[in-house]
């Protein structure tokens, strides 16, 4: 076996992934830079993984989506940085918008909470509770309220 730094991988896994104009992606750089400062065997296999072109299998979480430019955000980070290396495949994904909540007369928020309650694992991104007007622009039946205090409660905390 040829000795190779692990700076060297680095280097070669970002030439591999670059977007449409040619230049590589600054957080993937910084992900494997700081990585493999870090040293150690975790850090090194995931550096391998990615060198691979195999993804990585991520543990199941429950992934709450917002709205607005979190929401837009999110989906950018996660069309990037995350789906082309890591198999999200065992998330459980709930739509948290206004609009959704609507249409399922909030069944979308008491089955995201029995989700993380379940699996223990969440990630949110921010919601909103819409305002008088809002409910008007987005054409809700009714003010959905906060969904905070139901996760909390649903949560123990």
């Amino acid at each position: 076996l040829k000795a190779i730094s692990v700076e060297a991988v680095v280097d070669s896994v970002v030439r591999q992934h670059t977007d449409a104009d040619g230049f590589p992606s600054a957080a993937m750089l910084g992900a494997l830079r700081g990585a493999a400062r870090q040293g150690g065997v975790s850090h090194l296999n995931w550096v391998r993984a990615f060198s691979s072109g195999k993804k990585i299998v991520a543990p199941p979480m429950t992934y709450i989506s917002g709205e607005e430019m979190s929401w837009y955000t999110m989906k950018l980070i996660r069309e990037r940085w995350v789906e082309p290396f890591i198999d999200t495949g065992a998330w459980e994904h709930f739509d948290l918008s206004c609009k959704s909540r609507d249409d399922t007369k909030d069944k979308v928020l008491h089955d995201a909470v029995a989700s993380g309650a379940k699996i223990g694992a969440i990630f949110k991104e921010p919601t909103i509770t819409p305002t008088a007007d809002q409910v008007k622009e987005l054409g809700l039946s009714k003010p959905w309220g906060s969904p905070n205090g139901a996760m909390r409660r649903g949560w123990n905390g």
